[in-house]
């Protein structure tokens, strides 16, 4: 999945979009357990099918259970992912669909945004990304213009089907959503080093209680708690991935000793980060 956690998106060759099949053992790799997809944001529309699956999409302080259906991330939106239940034989379609392209062809794009919620029944753009899935997952040198298309046919429904006008609701200024994106910018590149609430809202130039409920309005997590797991997130692939030791491990990543490392990755993980090391490098 630009900075800020501002997530950069490689799209595919020749194809205006980014597209990904998983399967359930990169399911169930990727969602182990009730893993932490830390709050991020991208240009791209992003537009996942989910099959015999549950997760937790939360934009700012609102979650939505999405459970066998389509999440859709507008861009720009600030957003974080949790899985919650994967069911036996979980299917995942994900797709992020080029801003670039929705400008070159709508530009109109900034004015509006896209909501699924507008229809109950998703089966005209389940039937778009099953031959989507279908033509990307048995290509030929051609196929990529048979992609293309079914991409043009994607973002013509979403525009007639689930097109909504911002002007038309209320939404959260442009600068709010524009300082907790640098906000995050910042505690991302800075992550590793001993952040505080008070570091932070003096870089911001806000009284700690005004960078709390901020923090905490559009994030959906106390600032202290999203630190700690996005250093999780970030020792994650090291635990699983390299035979350095775990106190290494933290205080590479933030972390202030190896028990709270090990406290918050059991908390998370159901066991300590050795053991789950162990089990995965069996699996």
């Amino acid at each position: 999945m630009d900075n800020y956690y501002h997530e950069q998106v490689t799209l595919e060759k020749k194809l205006p979009a980014m597209i990904a099949v998983l399967n359930k053992n990169e399911i169930q790799k990727f969602f182990p357990h009730d893993v932490f997809v830390p709050t991020h944001w991208h240009r791209c529309l992003e537009i996942c099918l989910l099959e015999n699956a549950e997760v937790i999409l939360q934009i700012g302080n609102q979650e939505y259970l999405i459970d066998d259906d389509f999440t859709c991330i507008n861009s720009g939106v600030v957003h974080s992912l949790r899985a919650r239940h994967i069911k036996e034989n979980p299917h995942c379609l994900i797709v992020l669909i080029s801003y670039d392209f929705m400008k070159t062809y709508y530009p109109d794009i900034d004015e509006v945004f896209f909501d699924l919620s507008l229809k109950e029944n998703h089966d005209d753009l389940k039937k778009l990304y099953r031959r989507l899935e279908m033509l990307y997952l048995q290509q030929d040198q051609y196929t990529y213009l048979d992609i293309n298309a079914c991409l043009f046919e994607i973002f013509a429904l979403l525009l007639r089907e689930y097109k909504v006008n911002k002007q038309d609701i209320k939404r959260k200024s442009n600068k709010n959503q524009d300082q907790i994106k640098a906000i995050l910018t910042h505690l991302h590149n800075h992550y590793q080093e001993p952040l505080t609430l008070n570091d932070m809202a003096d870089s911001f130039y806000m009284s700690k209680e005004h960078f709390s409920r901020q923090f905490h309005y559009y994030v959906g997590q106390t600032f202290r708690d999203y630190l700690a797991h996005y250093r999780l997130y970030k020792a994650y692939e090291d635990i699983i991935h390299s035979d350095m030791a775990i106190q290494d491990i933290a205080r590479i990543h933030g972390f202030s000793n190896v028990k709270s490392l090990i406290k918050l990755f059991h908390e998370t993980y159901h066991q300590t980060p050795l053991q789950f090391r162990k089990k995965m490098s069996r699996n």
